[in-house]
């Protein structure tokens, strides 16, 4: 490992918000630009165990965040926001490649550095979002990496074609964005239309989107017509409650040059928050091209999660809870059961305040499937992490 590749990573992610600082005192705020910095250090150590734990492989992270927001005026504004990260451990030398399965590939600006990748250690530096915005009275329109959200669901987001969000990465809490350009037409407060064109390094995996979204009788809805990897799809979403219970879904049709193969995808759940303060989020998910077989060699693999494939199993059940034990300790536990094939997912979280803006979690992750006809755990893994933000 040479510091030299240290360097210049140092001076960008610790330097350069301790001299924006700096320069923010010494100038007059009316005249110079405006800066928003922020961000966090995060140490997670996780291990992966076999089914009946008689094996594990143990992996470690160091993650820094830095954003950074530019307001140079009400009509125009800027970011740039990094992911510093270092992988270290076993998992790194059992997973051949594994600089590849944390850069995509698929990115028509090419933002990751890897400062160094050898059989134990790998370190990287992401931009995972840099965009320009301009703001007018009824329109604005942003260009560059950005998060474009078009989901209204909680767990699973058919929706979102742009920037599938994967449950199981909890540490990841920004989500993905694209590089794209998006333009927003304000008709009334709770009116507007979206026009979204992201690109690709595959020119056959650009997408490109029109969403109307509106409320009325007390319900937000939304509809979506576009191009998703040279496909036609179609649909929509909602969001309102029935009495004192959260009622919400999206619906997203693709189609296929064979239409036996044109995939529907829903989602409807309903939550409710009971006065002792726990919160409960029951929801449903079709995917009309999810298995309904045994999945016998299931692996982590199998939930590298698209638009098309929020999960591979064709039915799904979820269930939520969670509840603030105390001001600084809150509990949660999450479980997803797939009928027919049987596979089953627990995920439960504990989450400790320490002191102001330091956090302390512990997550696990448990697979379970119809494996050889025997139902048996599948995979196990255990997170521990702890996070200061700034």
């Amino acid at each position: 490992m040479s510091f030299k590749f240290l360097l210049p990573l140092f001076l960008i992610t610790v330097g350069l918000p301790h001299f924006l600082y700096g320069q923010e005192e010494a100038w007059d705020l009316e005249k110079a630009p405006k800066w928003e910095i922020g961000g966090y250090l995060k140490y997670l150590n996780y291990k992966t165990f076999t089914g009946n734990f008689d094996e594990s492989i143990n992996g470690n992270l160091i993650h820094h965040r830095l954003n950074i927001k530019w307001n140079p005026s009400d009509r125009i504004s800027g970011a740039a926001e990094f992911r510093n990260r270092i992988f270290w451990g076993e998992e790194i030398r059992n997973t051949p490649n594994y600089s590849n399965l944390i850069t995509n590939s698929e990115a028509s600006l090419n933002t990751s550095i890897i400062w160094f990748d050898t059989e134990n250690a790998l370190m990287q530096t992401y931009i995972d979002r840099l965009w320009l915005e301009y703001r007018a009275e009824k329109w604005d329109v942003r260009l560059g990496k950005q998060r474009i959200n078009w989901g209204m669901a909680t767990l699973w987001n058919p929706n979102d074609i742009y920037n599938t969000y994967n449950f199981l990465d909890f540490d990841y809490e920004e989500r993905p964005g694209s590089d794209a350009v998006k333009f927003r037409y304000n008709f009334t407060g709770m009116s507007n239309i979206q026009f979204a064109l992201a690109t690709s390094s595959k020119r056959e995996n650009t997408d490109a989107a029109l969403k109307y979204f509106t409320n009325k009788w007390n319900y937000d809805f939304q509809f979506t017509t576009g191009v998703f990897r040279e496909k036609f799809t179609l649909g929509g979403g909602w969001s309102g409650s029935i009495k004192d219970f959260g009622f919400k879904g999206e619906i997203q049709y693709f189609s296929a040059h064979n239409s036996d193969n044109s995939q529907v995808n829903l989602v409807v759940e309903s939550d409710y928050l009971f006065s002792k303060g726990w919160y409960l989020n029951l929801g449903f998910l079709m995917n009309s091209n999810g298995t309904t077989e045994a999945m016998d060699f299931l692996n982590l693999s199998d939930f590298q999660l698209t638009p098309q494939n929020l999960m591979p199993t064709k039915w799904n059940v979820a269930l939520i809870t969670s509840k603030q034990i105390t001001p600084l300790f809150t509990g949660s536990l999450s479980g997803i059961y797939a009928p027919g094939t049987n596979l089953f997912l627990i995920l439960p979280t504990l989450q400790y305040n320490l002191a102001t803006n330091l956090d302390l979690d512990l997550t696990w992750q448990s697979f379970f499937a119809e494996q050889n006809e025997v139902f048996k755990g599948a995979v196990h893994r255990a997170y521990l992490r702890i996070k200061w933000s700034y």
